[in-house]
């Protein structure tokens, strides 16, 4: 026997919705807006309207109980008759709604109708749609009239249609935890310190609590974090897991996990939410709403199709949605966003967690649900997190959709002159005083005003003007000013307003130096999260930039692998200062070379930039021109990354060395097991590149901590070095050498970051004792 609750609207929206996907009709006013346009309306109704109207009907349907309940905005009598009164508020004009959004707005004022008249034994009612242009203050009331056994058959029928996915989401989840409860870990045994993880991990999910954890590779934290977390959702301790990722790699790994749990007989509804250009179709591509045949009559079909997709398949990867969307012809994106709703486990993006302009409102926002965090290569959101809750315009995107409006577009290009005029009161004053560069505390409050006024009239635009060719290039400016306002709202003393002047160019930009605070309250809409890394050092620093908790847990596992199979050393005769850059690389050339003589094999080296990168290389191949090298390209595809990592195959015939960036992407996050990786080499400590932003960093931090540098540059940079060095020693028979070619490494401030498994590091102090070194370590290896 079922008792579930459900608001009018989600009721309504979710089994009667119609029409086509088209964002550019959204309003995309905050709640609180919303609130107060309700307010004015509803105080200017005079005495005898009733505002904010609860109701609540009750019923039951196979003996299961279904409590239907909302505000309606206003209720008041006219000639006689009682009037309920349903208040919307938009940018758009009511003459440019579809018939489809009308009906819409119509359907949740019918079931507030529908019980007004059940509790007072009405027959006859009539409902009124007031609704509100926030750009002109129009006004629009329309009315209609419906009899009681009208409103009954309605409202009857739309419940029949909800208890059938009612019955269906109960019936799931009784099978869900049934699995759950009988959950064995999927391997034979367990490797070195997965046990230990599963346990303070399922401890954490159990007391509601938040666990930061560093994990070196091959203990298999995916697993470890995942299992535990569904023994506590088989517990109905939680409603769902959140498995979030910073890339597409760690994503397969957490679809790999679920597809073998799968084997062993688990059930679970698994989605995998991959980014709208990326999983677009070719033909959805460069079309209006009008023309996107996947858009057009989106939501006429979309319930028949997540009854298919849900009743077929349990593990929606990207091929699945796919496929199913090209079935029902929907929208790969927004389907997966509507199947994400029914399912146990949702693998995401950071971005649809913690960015504000991103992030799933479905979920994280006004929710009662009991989320679970699974937060993998957590050290990878302190940089995100900076650009997530930061936001630019740019005066050059103005001027490119001046002549995209009409001279009747009187209002909005009104609207542009004067932020115009702004840019250019800005250019003068650099130019009088002499900067390119210039920040304040301050936000940019006039400037925000304008784009307020110029985004409410975009939003009127765009959805009068459908048709004109101009409308992408104004979306696309659209957006970029909604992400600016919705970062103006968050503006506290984290920022710093920076402006930068840029040939014809001015970009305003609001930049967030700590986004803790942020992270912490996004952190709290779960009941736990788990973050784990294999290089989160020192752990207080990241509990710290990534807003956890003072009650939050931190914990250490040892390397799973054999001490004696990896061996660490520091050219400490090498320096790679910014001064000694141009007297270092012949020495790094020999040092690559050492390497490569010493044992034959693939290695990767690692540079802090392509600069540096490419004068090096141009040294070793006039030195070492025999030596297979493969150089990272500034622009890489998916395929072209591929192609770069085939080349390293298992026991190779000749040695092969990649030039690499450090904190690229080949640098975390890839696989190269046993004899595909040797060695990796990382030239210089990782430091951030110097630039206002590291620097308003760094000021930042050191007037809060006096730990400027370390938080801005020191601590960064060693992650990335950490990350490089984890590529090598990825399974237990691996062998490999780790060359850190840089003097400062061998400094009090760097060897305190040093993980614990590098202990039988060693320094050479000249080339000789650096061939020596290796020579030893490949003899004891054989």
């Amino acid at each position: 026997m079922l008792d579930e609750k459900i608001s009018v609207r989600k009721l309504v929206e979710f089994i009667l919705r119609k029409g086509n996907l088209d964002e550019r009709k959204i309003s995309n006013h905050t709640a609180q807006e919303g609130a107060r346009i309700h307010r004015k309306l509803q105080k200017a109704a005079g005495d005898t309207y009733q505002k904010e109207v609860f109701l609540k009907e009750e019923t039951t349907i196979n003996n299961d109980k279904i409590i239907v309940e909302g505000r309606a905005d206003g209720v008041f009598k006219e000639d006689q008759l009682w009037v309920i009164d349903e208040i919307k508020t938009s940018e758009v004009r009511f003459e440019d709604l579809s018939q489809a959004q009308i009906e819409m707005y119509y359907y949740q004022v019918m079931v507030y109708a529908y019980i007004y008249c059940m509790q007072n034994e009405l027959f006859e009612i009539q409902v009124q749609l007031t609704y509100y242009q926030t750009v002109e203050e129009k006004i629009t009331q329309k009315r209609r009239t419906y009899d009681w056994s009208f409103l009954k058959d309605f409202f009857d029928d739309l419940i029949k249609e909800y208890h059938k996915w009612l019955v269906f989401q109960a019936d799931w989840r009784k099978k869900r935890n049934f699995s759950l409860t009988n959950l064995a870990f999927p391997f034979a045994k367990f490797r070195k310190g997965q046990r230990e993880l599963a346990s303070a991990a399922y401890k954490t999910f159990r007391n509601d609590q938040e666990l930061f954890v560093e994990a070196p590779t091959g203990v298999g934290k995916t697993i470890s974090t995942l299992f535990p977390a569904l023994k506590a959702l088989g517990e109905d301790r939680a409603d769902r897991i959140f498995y979030l990722t910073a890339k597409t790699i760690t994503r397969q790994a957490a679809q790999d996990a679920l597809a073998t749990l799968a084997v062993d007989g688990v059930q679970l509804k698994s989605i995998t939410i991959t980014a709208k250009d990326k999983i677009s179709f070719l033909e959805e591509q460069d079309k209006s709403p009008e023309e996107n045949p996947y858009a057009v009559g989106y939501y006429d079909r979309i319930n028949d199709g997540l009854w298919d997709l849900l009743h077929q398949e349990n593990q929606m990867t990207r091929a699945v949605i796919e496929s199913y969307a090209r079935k029902h012809q929907l929208s790969p994106f927004e389907l997966s966003l509507d199947a994400s709703l029914f399912c146990d486990v949702i693998i995401i993006d950071y971005n649809y967690l913690f960015d504000p302009k991103v992030y799933l409102r479905r979920f994280f926002e006004n929710t009662d649900e009991d989320y679970y965090f699974l937060i993998d290569e957590a050290h990878n959101l302190v940089n995100r997190s900076k650009e997530m809750y930061s936001a630019s315009v740019h005066y050059q995107s103005f001027k490119n959709v001046i002549k995209s409006f009409s001279k009747n577009d009187k209002k909005i290009q009104r609207s542009l002159r004067k932020i115009d005029e702004e840019f250019t009161s800005i250019k003068q004053i650099a130019q009088e005083d002499g900067w390119n560069f210039h920040h304040q505390k301050a936000p940019a409050e006039t400037l925000t005003k304008l784009l307020l006024r110029f985004s409410e009239l975009t939003k009127e635009w765009l959805a009068a003007n459908p048709e004109n060719p101009a409308s992408e290039k104004v979306l696309d400016l659209y957006f970029e000013v909604l992400q600016f306002l919705k970062i103006s709202e968050l503006y506290n003393e984290t920022y710093e307003t920076m402006i930068k002047i840029k040939y014809h160019d001015v970009e305003i930009r609001q930049f967030c130096m700590s986004p803790a605070p942020f992270l912490s309250d996004t952190l709290n809409k779960g009941k736990a999260s788990v973050l784990f890394s294999a290089s989160l050092t020192p752990l207080p620093y990241y509990q710290e930039v990534l807003g956890g908790n003072r009650e939050a847990l931190r914990y250490r596992l040892p390397s799973p692998f054999p001490e004696e199979n990896q061996q660490v050393l520091i050219a400490n005769y090498i320096q790679t200062t910014y001064k000694k850059r141009s007297t270092s690389y012949y020495p790094i050339a020999q040092a690559i070379a050492e390497a490569v003589n010493a044992k034959k094999g693939n290695y990767l080296v690692f540079f802090p930039s392509y600069e540096y990168l490419d004068n090096c290389y141009e040294v070793f191949r006039q030195l070492f021109p025999d030596i297979q090298v493969v150089l990272q390209d500034t622009q890489m595809n998916e395929q072209e990354r591929e192609d770069f990592l085939v080349k390293f195959t298992k026991k190779p015939e000749r040695s092969l060395i990649g030039f690499c960036v450090l904190g690229g992407i080949f640098s975390e996050g890839i696989d190269l097991k046993g004899s595909r990786l040797i060695g990796s080499i990382i030239v210089g400590v990782g430091l951030p590149q110097m630039n206002h932003e590291q620097e308003l960093i760094k000021d930042y931090f050191e007037e809060k901590e006096g730990k400027g540098f370390e938080y801005a540059y020191r601590l960064p940079g060693m992650n990335k070095v950490l990350q490089a060095a984890g590529r090598v020693i990825r399974d237990t028979d691996d062998k490999g050498i780790v060359l850190l070619l840089d003097q400062r490494f061998t400094t009090k401030q760097y060897r305190q970051l040093f993980p614990a498994h590098w202990r039988n590091m060693k320094v050479c102090y000249n080339q000789r004792q650096l061939t020596q070194e290796l020579q030893s370590f490949w003899q004891k290896t054989k």
